[in-house]
């Protein structure tokens, strides 16, 4: 991964028929995104007729003549791929990202659905459900549903294309027939309408070829008429006010409008600099909660005008919300003055553009960006030109657009608690259902649209050449303290990625708790998390009771600075002693169940001792902060020879305290199952587990048993759990590796009315690992899915840096993640069947069950016998 890729080459072409096409060739990354943008949202959507481009979109994916009834992912799930779609005010985008011997298959799979894409009654009635309960979540399935998107654009905006949301009414959606959506097809999705947009590894002129062969003969079609957006300024401040019961205290949101982009980028960007501004300083009076602000209700660029600036707040104790649309106004006024802002100004830019530079180096997100502008703005470059043009964006900028805030008409939207739920009518009011845009030039039914006079075309084969992955400019070494240090160049955005683990010995084990509270306690006192924010990275303090990790990023230029703030985390710490928690320092009740369930298990198996009475922080980060077992992985921009010695200079003081090597664990009760009650949880989370040596001999054939047992979606635990219907449970299995000990394990989040069936089958697909082990072709499937899974790990350098930290830790090289895909090719089924046997093979269940049980009651009605603890005996204080 050489050269400097923050700036890919972008190469057009337009096919006769008008379809647009984006090339951005990023040479090294072993997969490709294809995304394909059309110029239609919902604010083409007349009265009436709200939600219905959302719904369509969903059925883009159920079929079309070459691939019908669902099979348009068939090529992107067996290769281990990603696929989706959404939906935004003024475009709608598709997106696929898979291995680059693929790219043949996914742009026939655009094409097929750009020239014939199926619409059935059956395909409409599934697809209403789906879209109905995605509308429940996002608008009453979850507190504040609705705030501020959808609601705000009610209250800010007067025509209906501006006010109306995306999602509708389900119960007009259910008349939609199958020739409405060939209609809707007809006039918006034609090939002049889109764009196609292609990053990855591929060679232009073959891709060209491709893209001419698939695409080429797709009918060309009239452009539709672009929706009216125009929308008069408001005259005065618009209030409303929304109630809700069960939530903990009033939310008030403001609505302002954007300048155009078009006509003002430079105004536009100065008010995303105050909305940052705004997000990171927060009101005058430090008590109250810090507003999230930003641009869009999407993001950044999303919309053409008209667009909104959205601020949104809880309000503190004793605040209404009069009083807080008068401190954003103190704020505004304070604000109007450049000279006052200007170090804030700068501090806010270069978060942004390191935001946007991390941002945009995942490959996904990179594709989906530059398809956006094109179609939106013509200007698919502006992606790269972004960064420069915020650099650019000066105090005085920003000041003029906080003097235009603080003099605009707004809207203000109050949700507050109260018996009742109540929210506004929309804005305009429905018409007749039977609306619609002007007809299409060109109509065709749901029947007909389905079919072309060729007829349905073979899914072309995967390309022979394999785009192997390959970490350039590694480098690993162990420095004179015992720190290993683990680097790769990638220039894919001028930042580096950062992580450091550091192992937390059994002290991990026995007191997570006070672990916790040390890492939380080493951010507050020195300031990490906000230093690296200043110079424009990111650096983040977690434990999960086996590592400390630090997860961050910076901007090369700043790499000194971010070095120096980890030094002073790893240094010697004063803390007043001893120190005894007060009530709720310690968040154990905050974790998510199954940390607290591995927890207990850890516990358990080193005999049930705790850590009770004082805490001794100074000696704890003494005992566990050593450069000993610790690794720190790079990825980035950089030139590993200058990194190593940085690291050297900035960490010249971390050497390991005076600790033995940490003796080989004495576990015991591995073989049993705890349960562990913790009231509130709707669910039953388990974990079961066998625990025994880490052995490196074998680990691509215990990879693939695994997939093969229960972690893909064709995996026996999947496709089992599957014909108990969707509403089921959820199940998987991984493995980890903690010092010298190797668990593998399945996870499952279980109904209470279905724990004694989804535990009966857990055990019955272990029993029959061992005795029906996986043939041929279901390795070859799980070897096919995995290899070409492993990919991913290079789509950006983040995910690179996390995998390697994770490689690095588990006890393999990291060129393991370089050869794993050829060696899972390679393994032979017998090894798969048996290390499937090892790992996974036995009928009895070990691990924790947690939630709110009965352990008597579950012991009786499921026949296991288990091994009662109590939650505050996970981490006694």
């Amino acid at each position: 991964m050489t050269g400097d890729r923050s700036r890919s080459e972008l190469l057009r072409m337009t096919l006769p028929n008008g379809l647009r096409v984006l090339l951005a060739p990023w040479h090294g990354t072993p997969r490709v995104a294809v995304t394909v943008h059309y110029r239609v949202g919902f604010r083409v959507e007349p009265p009436g007729r709200e939600g219905f481009a959302h719904l369509f979109e969903h059925l883009m994916f159920r079929g079309s003549e070459s691939l019908p009834d669902g099979r348009f992912y068939d090529h992107v799930h067996r290769l281990g791929g990603t696929a989706n779609g959404s939906t935004h005010q003024d475009f709608t985008d598709y997106y696929q990202v898979v291995p680059a011997s693929a790219l043949e298959q996914a742009l026939f799979s655009e094409a097929d659905r750009m020239r014939a894409p199926k619409f059935t009654s059956g395909s409409l009635a599934e697809q209403l459900s789906g879209v109905e309960e995605e509308i429940r979540q996002a608008t009453v399935g979850r507190p504040y549903g609705g705030f501020p998107w959808p609601l705000m654009p009610e209250v800010l905006y007067d025509t209906f294309a501006n006010a109306h949301d995306g999602y509708g009414d389900v119960e007009l959606l259910r008349r939609t027939t199958p020739d409405d959506c060939a209609e809707f097809f007809d006039a918006y999705y034609a090939p002049a309408n889109a764009v196609l947009t292609l990053v990855g590894d591929f060679d232009p002129e073959h891709a060209r070829g491709l893209i001419e062969h698939h695409f080429g003969d797709i009918r060309a079609r009239p452009l539709p008429s672009p929706p009216d957006l125009r929308e008069p300024e408001p005259a005065a401040d618009r209030w409303v006010r929304c109630s809700e019961p069960g939530i903990p205290a009033p939310a008030v949101a403001l609505g302002y409008r954007l300048p155009n982009p078009e006509d003002d980028l430079s105004g536009y960007l100065a008010h995303v600099v105050l909305a940052r501004l705004l997000a990171r300083r927060g009101l005058a009076d430090p008590g109250w909660p810090r507003p999230d602000s930003s641009c869009g209700f999407f993001g950044l660029l999303d919309a053409r005008d008209p667009d909104t600036l959205v601020l949104a707040s809880l309000l503190a104790p004793g605040v209404t919300p009069e009083r807080l649309v008068a401190a954003v106004n103190e704020r505004w006024d304070e604000w109007a003055e450049g000279g006052k802002i200007a170090d804030a100004v700068d501090e806010a830019v270069r978060i942004l553009i390191s935001e946007h530079h991390r941002r945009h180096s995942d490959l996904q997100t990179r594709g989906r960006a530059l398809g956006r502008l094109e179609v939106l703005f013509g200007r698919g470059e502006l992606l790269d030109e972004l960064p420069e043009l915020l650099a650019k964006v000066s105090p005085s900028q920003v000041a003029r657009a906080a003097r235009s805030l603080r003099s605009a008409h707004k809207a203000v939207l109050v949700i507050e608690p109260a018996a009742d739920r109540i929210r506004p009518r929309p804005a305009t009011a429905p018409a007749p259902p039977h609306e619609r845009p002007g007809p299409p030039a060109v109509h065709r039914d749901a029947v007909g649209l389905a079919r072309t006079p060729a007829g349905p075309r073979p899914l072309p084969a995967l390309l022979r050449a394999r785009r192997e992955p390959r970490l350039e400019g590694l480098s690993d070494t162990a420095l004179n303290s015992g720190l290993r240090l683990v680097t790769v160049r990638d220039a894919r955005a001028p930042l580096v990625e950062i992580r450091l683990r550091v192992p937390l010995r059994t002290q991990g084990w026995t007191c997570p708790d006070h672990l916790e509270l040390l890492v939380h306690l080493i951010g507050v006192r020195t300031g990490a998390a906000r230093l690296a924010q200043a110079i424009g990275g990111e650096f983040l303090l977690s434990t999960d009771g086996q590592w400390m990790d630090v997860t961050g990023h910076v901007p090369r230029a700043r790499l000194d600075d971010w070095l120096n703030i980890l030094a002073d985390v790893v240094a010697p710490t004063v803390f007043p002693q001893p120190v005894v928690p007060p009530p709720g320092a310690l968040p154990r009740r905050g974790r998510l169940p199954h940390r607290t369930g591995d927890d207990a298990l850890r516990r358990h198996w080193l005999g049930g001792a705790a850590a009770d009475g004082p805490i001794d922080l100074a000696e704890l980060h003494r005992s566990i902060m050593s450069p000993l077992g610790a690794s720190l992985v790079a990825v980035g921009d950089l030139d590993p020879v200058s990194f190593t010695a940085s690291v050297e200079k900035a960490l010249l003081a971390w050497w390991a305290a005076d600790i033995s090597p940490p003796p080989r664990l004495a576990l015991r009760g591995t073989g049993d199952l705890l349960a562990l009650r913790q009231g509130g949880l709707t669910e039953v989370h388990v974990t079961l587990c066998t625990v025994r040596p880490p052995e490196r001999a074998g680990e691509p054939a215990r990879y693939l048993a695994t997939a093969i047992f229960g972690s893909y979606m064709r995996s026996r635990l999947v496709t089992r759990i599957a014909r108990r219907g969707p509403a089921a449970y959820e199940a998987y299995a991984g493995r980890e590796t903690f010092l010298d000990t190797h668990r593998a394990y399945v996870r499952a989040r279980i109904p209470d009315g279905l724990v004694k069936e989804a535990l009966d089958d857990i055990r019955d697909e272990a029993r029959r690992l061992a005795a029906d082990p996986p043939s041929a072709a279901e390795v070859d499937l799980a070897r096919e899915f995995c290899a070409a899974q492993m990919l991913s790990v290079f789509d950006s350098p983040a995910v690179l840096a996390d995998l390697l930290r994770q490689t690095v830790s588990s006890g393999l090289e990291p060129s393991w993640l370089e050869r794993l895909p050829g060696l899972l090719r390679e393994v032979p089924v017998a090894d798969v069947a048996g290390a499937g046997a090892e790992l996974y093979g036995t009928p009895r269940l070990a691990g924790v069950v947690l939630g709110d049980i009965d352990p008597d009651r579950f012991a009786a009605e499921t026949g296991l016998t288990v091994t009662e603890v109590h939650l505050d005996d996970v981490a006694r204080r």
